[in-house]
């Protein structure tokens, strides 16, 4: 762990307890309109529609013609399969030296390969808060303002532990004295033809320091969008943020177009691009891959997608339950029997009649009754 590059215990915990003071404010502010979030992934429930996700990139990826799948973890497999790596880190600190390592020496094992590191420092959900404001109907412009400000501080406060400048073998990056919108575009010409720079929504909030040997692909202003350097026989391409590749931003046509040349960059279809999701920390570095075993026992409760298909089998359950078996209230005595109904009346002598185990006598029973019946008529 490096000085300047990898946070102290103590702004740890300093940051976890902004993190958990921000969720009890979330909790009171009473945000009524929940809003898919998740960050930096492709698949999976609840994820897929997710402001911040990267499904449509994927899909991108897909249709110029390349092999799409995601991954969590540095393993056997993936160093076997991928030629692209996309890696959207949930993390507000630079990659730690064991994963650097690793994704270094998978550059390094067969030409032509790519990483693409795509910075944290954005969030879509506070982006798509501030996009819909004037759309919100004046009822719910109360609502809107709470779920924005809860957006806002949930980021700030993410991102506050980080330290004021970090640095690792591969860039840097410092807070920025301010958020800006970049509207200008500089750098390579292949990457700013066409573009119209003056209908971007990029957002810059730290700014992305290039390492020694970085050639700057994009920037705007003096300040690194993307940047590119060789490692190895591969290549490693460092993206400030995601402002203009995750799922909402990808709304915008300029950045569809930008997006393209990212991928452009990666060379040549039918190349297999796997984009590694991660949390806090990095990806976790295994020597075996994942097992394909099915889990049994309460562990097919920790695995996606069994999990979400049971519980929806239990709520199904539950509400059958409450409509079939359960009595409401105090129980009621039933209804006294009928004491009009002929029907009866013949069922009991009929009973009677069979006890008696006499076939001639009850004969005799019923022919007389049919001839009173005649004489009454």
């Amino acid at each position: 762990m490096n000085a300047t590059g990898r946070m102290t215990s103590r702004h740890r915990r300093e940051a976890i307890w902004l993190v958990a003071l921000a969720a009890v404010c979330l909790i009171l502010a009473g945000c009524r309109q929940p809003l898919e979030d998740a960050y930096g992934q492709r698949r999976g429930v609840g994820v897929e529609k997710s402001v911040n996700g990267t499904r449509v990139l994927g899909e991108m990826f897909e249709k110029a013609g390349h092999t799409v799948f995601s991954w969590r973890r540095l393993s056997p497999r993936l160093r076997q399969r991928a030629d692209c790596i996309v890696w959207f880190p949930d993390d507000f600190e630079t990659p730690s030296d064991e994963v650097r390592f690793w994704l270094e020496h998978w550059l390094d094992e067969e030409p032509g390969r790519t990483l693409i590191y795509v910075g944290r420092d954005f969030d879509a959900a506070t982006w798509y808060w501030e996009k819909i404001a004037p759309q919100v109907a004046a009822g719910d412009r109360a609502n809107h303002r709470r779920c924005l400000v809860d957006a806002r501080l949930l980021f700030d406060v993410r991102r506050s532990g980080r330290p004021a400048e970090q640095q690792c073998d591969w860039f840097g990056d410092k807070r920025g004295p301010f958020k800006r919108d970049a509207r200008t575009l500089a750098g390579e010409a292949d990457w700013i033809d066409g573009i119209d720079a003056s209908k971007l929504e990029i957002e810059l909030h730290g700014r992305l320091l290039p390492g020694p040997n970085a050639q700057v692909l994009l920037e705007s202003e003096g300040d690194a969008l993307i940047t590119s350097q060789e490692v190895g026989d591969g290549r490693l391409i460092v993206v400030a943020n995601g402002s203009f590749l995750l799922n909402l931003p990808l709304v915008n046509h300029e950045h569809r177009k930008l997006a393209a040349r990212l991928i452009d960059e990666v060379g040549p279809p039918r190349q297999t691009v796997v984009f590694l999701e991660s949390d806090a920390g990095g990806p976790l570095i295994s020597d075996e891959d994942p097992s394909a075993t099915m889990p049994i026992g309460l562990a097919i409760f920790n695995t996606w997608p069994t999990n979400w298909i049971l519980l929806h089998f239990v709520v199904v359950g539950i509400l059958f339950c409450c409509w079939r078996f359960p009595i409401f209230g105090p129980t009621l005595p039933p209804e006294p029997p009928g004491l009009s109904d002929f029907g009866k009346h013949l069922d009991a002598v009929g009973e009677l009649l069979k006890q008696s185990r006499d076939a001639s006598y009850a004969n005799e029973r019923v022919r007389q009754y049919l001839e009173t019946i005649k004489q009454t008529r």
